[in-house]
């Protein structure tokens, strides 16, 4: 029953949301989570966390972040329902979402991604990690990004970073792997 009631307010806040302009990143944390999922799904409660188990082809998206996989777990309160985490598994699991309104994103997979969602945003890729910016790659067995910092820790072993920095006053930061 607490399943369906989650699923129906998702269901709205998706209709909400259609046709409005893509948000920027500085307010995706401020976005429903939505999911979809083409198998079953399972809910159980732990002490105070609520468990819920999504299936086949995942997609989990919050404003322009967007993270797909084989399945999900959701890890929420159990009196309020407010999501704490996302664990999302694949062969790959993927990430994506905008930078800035300039249209740049930032890219990731690995074979666990997950999504932290109390205090500051966190997404983080476990097992051949991948994440890529505008002008950087990095690749280690894990990775840590901070979503509103942009941010980066890493687990080795690492292949490397490449990236490409602009000289002068026109330099930015490099994203992601600052």
């Amino acid at each position: 029953m607490q399943l369906r009631k989650i699923s129906q307010l998702l269901l709205t806040s998706v209709c909400l949301c259609t046709g409005i302009a893509v948000f920027s990143l500085e307010s995706d944390k401020d976005q429903d989570i939505v999911y979809t999922a083409l198998g079953r799904s399972t809910s159980r409660i732990e002490g105070e966390v609520r468990i819920v188990t999504l299936e086949d082809d995942v997609k989990v998206t919050q404003g322009t972040l967007e993270i797909s996989g084989d399945n999900a777990t959701f890890e929420s309160e159990a009196e309020t329902s407010a999501i704490r985490q996302v664990s999302v598994n694949g062969s790959p699991a993927r990430y994506r979402q905008q930078l800035d309104a300039g249209g740049d994103f930032v890219e990731g997979e690995s074979e666990a991604i997950f999504y932290y969602v109390d205090g500051e945003p966190i997404v983080e890729f476990v097992g051949s990690a991948i994440l890529r910016g505008t002008n950087d790659i990095l690749r280690c067995s894990a990775i840590k990004y901070y979503t509103d910092s942009r941010f980066t820790e890493t687990t080795g072993p690492c292949e490397g970073v490449s990236g490409r920095a602009m000289p002068g006053d026109a330099a930015t930061e490099p994203e992601p792997g600052n």
